[in-house]
């Protein structure tokens, strides 16, 4: 009996290897195609954004497509554009992918143009905003189904939020619930037959059950213990949160840091105040029912939170974050595809990178703008050059706090974007970044 290996995306520690033998692995991708009939049909083609190295996408982009004998384009989709360019070619796509893409999706001028374009979107890796799935169904007309599993598991259960908010247990697989709350899986798929996950559930019925948080994720600070779950809960809640990642800080004495996705409420207060006004909000609003110990000592405000190939964000790069020398500036606009990049942002007058530049009138650094103009840049485009060359570089106006600057970066060939930082008086900065050539 033949065996896979595979390994877990370390979304909450250090990533591990899991052994799974070939006959699990086919028996859930068999299952797959025989539960969601409507979904494998042989016309169709699936296309992915995800890679097959992994549990979700070796299920979904090569096992079961192989039983249901649907063509599968073996390239990974990276952008909207490559959605299209699938359209054109294929006509109705199978999309496999993951809430992370989605979310960047939504927010590409072109997106609505793929309605009716999709015979079905799997999605998988980490939850799906609810208000994320009725977005993609008005846009495109295509209900995402979520897949919940892990490489451990194999495939548990499935929802579409525009018809239901609970999970519904697959055939073959059946659940119940550890005496510390979290599932059991009794599952021919899994490593084990009967297999006790991280999650924390509440079970409505033998067949369906809604997820209340990840048991790893209760941490030990100073002498009480905290459920990290409970905190993004009570954040999220927040009208000026729109989503939020809570992680222990790397510090010598552990702490709580939460990356926090504001909304647009929370966002107009920042653009017109400081980090500290919104987060001093914050505390006024939450102290009370998160009390002290399980208040974040450190925040950082983000765009978007960050998600690796799988779609899931990990320990690690939230940490990364919060350890970050600089908060990211306020982002009012965001326009974006695969050729260009347009935002408005907005640095508060108490931003770390302003400090002894200059003390008693303030300005940005110019290392400070190629900084965010790499780091935002680096969000859009796949290829953008982690070692690079500058160009034509030019430092014009100043940048003061608290103003509204558009930063603009285009792609002008294979591995060059031309960038720009501007003012309403005129171009703070220019140049082009091409990558360097290795030896």
């Amino acid at each position: 009996m033949g065996e896979v290996l595979f390994n877990t995306s370390g979304s909450t520690g250090d990533a591990k290897t899991i052994i799974r033998t070939e006959e699990s692995l086919t028996a859930d991708a068999a299952n797959l195609v025989k539960s969601f009939p409507e979904i494998w049909n042989p016309e169709n083609t699936v296309v992915s954004s995800v890679r097959p190295q992994h549990m979700y996408g070796a299920l979904w982009c090569v096992r079961a497509p192989a039983i249901a004998r649907c063509k599968v384009d073996d390239s990974i989709v990276l952008s909207v554009e490559d959605l299209m360019a699938a359209r054109l070619k294929y006509g109705k796509i199978l999309f496999v992918t993951t809430p992370s893409f989605l979310e960047k999706a939504l927010s590409h001028s072109d997106f609505h143009l793929l309605k009716g374009a999709f015979s079905a979107i799997i999605t998988s890796g980490s939850l799906l905003r609810e208000e994320t799935s009725l977005n993609v169904a008005k846009t495109v007309g295509c209900t995402p189904t979520e897949i919940f599993g892990s490489t451990e598991t194999g495939t548990v259960a499935f929802r579409r939020q525009t018809e239901f908010s609970h999970w519904q247990v697959v055939d073959q697989v059946s659940i119940s619930l550890s005496p510390d709350s979290r599932l059991v899986v009794d599952s021919p798929f899994a490593m084990e037959r009967t297999y006790v996950m991280g999650d924390i559930v509440e079970i409505l019925s033998p067949r369906t059950f809604m997820l209340r948080g990840r048991a790893d994720r209760l941490v030990k600070i100073l002498e009480s213990y905290v459920s990290l779950t409970e905190v993004e809960r009570a954040f999220s809640a927040h009208p000026f949160v729109s989503r939020v990642r809570v992680e222990t800080t790397s510090d010598n004495v552990p702490r709580i840091g939460a990356l926090i996705v504001l909304s647009q409420e929370g966002i107009d207060t920042l653009l017109s105040g400081t980090y500290a006004m919104v987060s001093s909000r914050l505390r006024k609003d939450l102290l009370g029912v998160l009390g002290a110990s399980r208040f974040p000592r450190r925040i950082r405000y983000v765009r978007e939170i960050p998600v690796n190939e799988q779609g899931k964000t990990t320990a690690a790069a939230a940490r990364a974050i919060l350890d970050a020398w600089c908060q990211e500036p306020a982002v009012s606009l965001w326009k974006a595809n695969d050729r260009e990049l347009g935002a408005k942002i907005v640095f508060p007058p108490d931003a770390e990178c302003f400090n002894g530049h200059f003390p008693e009138f303030p300005i940005l650094p110019g290392v400070a703008q190629l900084f965010f103009i790499r780091y935002f840049a680096s969000q859009v485009f796949h290829d953008f050059p982690q070692t690079a060359t500058y160009r034509r570089l030019k430092f014009q106006k100043i940048v003061l706090p608290s103003k509204e600057v558009v930063l603009s970066v285009a792609r002008k060939g294979e591995g060059a974007f031309s960038f720009s930082m501007s003012v309403p008086t005129g171009l703070c900065s220019s140049g082009l970044i091409e990558r360097t050539s290795s030896l």
